[in-house]
């Protein structure tokens, strides 16, 4: 006699799924790309500066010239010359480099007239900026303020704002700068560091003080 063979449901068969790993991996790489892209599109200069060190140091591809300046070298060359010490604020912005001076030790309240212990730290900067590294960047040298009319005989913030911001711009090109790399701008008081009031409209003294200020931008 003749058995049966037991009845089985029908096998399914299991598709091949190595295929996932290789696409999870272009998936990651889509996506890290797009990340890439998107950080570039607003990462300032100086962080864009730390990439292309990080780049070159990991492909040990080279070089970047040593006569090439950029913003990090910049802010270090600047700090080597106790700036800082000298009341200089060392920073970098999406425009690039800044060194920022208050007008107190610039100038005396209201005057537009530069004081004789400002010119050594101008001379210092003016320095900097014509070595070889850098010499190839435009300046812009703003006047700011605070909210108030410190000068008397001048009509406005305006006018106070750009003849600070030109007679910094004066003294560095009489420290034989070329005089086609500036840009100098009077900004009044319409571009704060700080809130000249408190919420209740009391005035901050410490800082205005801080607003009245001359910035040297360097376009990296």
């Amino acid at each position: 006699m003749v058995k049966k063979k037991p009845h089985h449901p029908p096998h399914e068969e299991h598709a091949d799924e190595t295929w996932l790993v290789p696409y999870s991996d272009l998936l990651t790489l889509l996506l890290a790309l797009f990340i890439v892209l998107f950080a570039s599109s607003s990462i300032d200069k100086s962080k864009a500066a730390q990439i292309q060190y990080a780049l070159a140091a990991a492909f040990g591809s080279g070089t970047i010239e040593e006569d090439d300046g950029n913003i990090i070298s910049f802010i270090n060359d600047a700090k080597d010359l106790n700036l800082e010490d000298d009341g200089v604020i060392i920073s970098s912005d999406a425009n690039g480099a800044t060194l920022e001076m208050t007008s107190i030790n610039l100038f005396d309240t209201g005057s537009v007239t530069l004081k004789p212990e400002a010119l050594p730290v101008i001379k210092k900067i003016s320095l900097l900026l014509n070595s070889n590294k850098y010499k190839k960047y435009r300046i812009v040298v703003e006047g700011h303020t605070d909210d108030t009319n410190e000068s008397e005989t001048l009509p406005s913030n305006w006018e106070l704002s750009g003849a600070r911001a030109g007679a910094v711009t004066r003294e560095m090109i009489s420290n034989t700068m070329d005089v086609n790399r500036f840009k100098a701008v009077g900004l009044a008081e319409i571009s704060p560091a700080y809130p000249n009031k408190n919420p209740y409209g009391e005035p901050i003294p410490e800082n205005r003080l801080k607003n009245r200020r001359v910035i040297v931008r360097i376009e990296f």
